[in-house]
């Protein structure tokens, strides 16, 4: 199906979802793909992440970008040849990339009951003093995620280095620990059937 979402944020920012309902023929066609993207995708063993792969050269090509404007750092962090920030991800049958003028992060996740097994390895005691759904604790993996793909450094410990505050806020906050700063990232937020999703922005 066409874009399934897309949004103007603050900082030139724009936010676009894709639902990726059609077979691969499809999504190979109108794109032109680079040498690299043909290399990833022969490696790629799961249809899923392939399709996924597709999309987003499908959401770039809607914001004027051909595949060649698209390339990865050591840390596997994308870039924009023409100097904008970027960010990607895809989760099952969404994908969604991010585009704008400052530091930016975006993160799906499909909310599962396993999320609240697992939360005490991403969340600090801080984090969940509560009995909470398992789409806010999927919100906060999101917001974790999406924070640290902003800053695409290696060390960043979800645990130890990133907190989640404000979450009853319309932008809750990810207050990253790094370098002995916190910088704090405002999240905007966004649910549909089974998925969650968070966009961080570097505001100052």
């Amino acid at each position: 199906m066409p874009i399934y979402k897309q949004e103007q944020l603050p900082y030139n920012t724009q936010f676009l979802v894709w639902q990726i309902d059609e077979p691969e023929d499809w999504l190979r066609q109108d794109i032109s793909l680079t040498d690299m993207c043909i290399n990833r995708l022969v490696t790629m063993k799961s249809s899923v992440h392939l399709k996924g792969f597709l999309s987003v050269r499908h959401l770039l090509k809607a914001l004027g970008y051909t595949p060649a404007a698209l390339h990865y750092d050591a840390f596997g962090k994308p870039h924009l040849a023409d100097g904008k920030f970027i960010s990607i991800t895809h989760s099952h049958n969404f994908a969604a990339i991010a585009v704008g003028n400052n530091p930016l992060g975006i993160d799906i996740e499909k909310e599962r009951p396993k999320v609240q097994r697992i939360a005490p390895k991403f969340l600090h005691t801080s984090e969940r003093q509560s009995q909470e759904t398992d789409r806010y604790r999927t919100t906060q993996w999101c917001i974790k995620e999406a924070a640290y793909k902003a800053f695409g450094k290696k060390g960043l410990s979800f645990l130890q280095h990133i907190r989640t505050t404000q979450m009853e806020s319309e932008h809750p906050v990810a207050a990253v620990h790094i370098n002995e700063q916190i910088i704090e990232l405002k999240n905007w937020i966004y649910h549909w059937p089974q998925f969650s999703c968070a966009v961080a922005l570097k505001t100052n």
